[in-house]
């Protein structure tokens, strides 16, 4: 799998499989009706060559981390890369060491690779929620950190409180849905990855009603999800998150290194984005 990589050494996959509502809703309760299933799409993605997967300490009250624990135990962990994140409501410093530990007891790991504040709040002073942070990557607890949908003012106030550097936000980006230029322009340009997600909107992707992404599947003989995640990852400071527990599917969108988009083709999608 190819990876991007920041100055400061961090680097990561242009893919990751995202995890979201496999095994509940978030926050929960916990579904057990589809372990099986959910546990071999994870390994069926680590075979096919998939090494970043995404979670989150709320998705299926906590069961989904429990389910990616017991599909990597097998594997080589020093070969994977788990991004987790911590809710909300759980910011402020005790909160954040107790999620991050808990986490792990579930994902059956001694380390998470990169920790996500999942989402700001305003209620919780940030300089107590980035002490947090730091003890945990002073204490190897975690490797690097992050955050997920911070607008520029609420990121740069993280990184004001912050020893290390925040080297992603999780943001959606997407032709479907309205998208935070300004703030994915800030990552691009200070050198933070965008994580991009909901690329192909919820559900099925709807090219019929954007002819431009038809034709470029149609010159280049690639699906439409495959255009896009190209189209993604062609970008500066950017990768792509998404999910599926298709092996078919996870093949074909991992298949999009074997062609280029033109820079006047990349232009003309980023045109379709509709900003907030």
């Amino acid at each position: 799998m190819k990876s991007k990589k920041l100055p400061n050494g961090f680097e990561l996959s242009v893919l990751a499989i995202g995890t979201n509502l496999m095994g509940g809703e978030d926050y929960g309760p916990p579904d057990y009706s589809n372990d099986e299933k959910y546990i071999k799409a994870i390994q069926d993605a680590i075979k096919i060559g998939y090494t970043h997967i995404d979670t989150a300490e709320i998705y299926g009250g906590g069961h989904t981390e429990e389910l990616i624990g017991k599909a990597i135990k097998d594997f080589d962990r020093k070969k994977l890369f788990i991004t987790s994140k911590v809710a909300k409501e759980h910011l402020k410093y005790d909160d954040i060491i107790n999620s991050a530990k808990n986490s792990l007891k579930r994902l059956g790991t001694d380390y998470i690779d990169l920790y996500l504040l999942h989402r700001p709040n305003p209620d919780i002073p940030i300089k107590e929620t980035m002490e947090a942070m730091n003890y945990l990557v002073d204490n190897k607890i975690v490797r690097y950190i992050g955050v997920s949908m911070f607008n520029i003012e609420q990121m740069q106030e993280a990184q004001k409180y912050s020893k290390h550097p925040i080297v992603t936000n999780q943001l959606k980006f997407s032709i479907y849905k309205k998208s935070d230029i300004k703030t994915v322009k800030y990552c691009q340009e200070n050198n933070i990855l965008v994580t991009a997600y909901k690329i192909f909107g919820r559900g099925m992707i709807k090219t019929d009603k954007i002819s431009l992404i038809s034709h470029l599947s149609e010159k280049y003989n690639k699906t439409e999800a495959q255009i896009l995640l190209k189209w993604i990852i062609s970008k500066k400071n950017m990768i792509a998150i998404f999910k599926s527990t298709n092996t078919t599917h996870l093949k074909e969108n991992k298949d999009i290194f074997d062609f280029k988009l033109t820079c006047e083709e990349i232009q003309k999608i980023d045109a379709l984005v509709p900003s907030l």
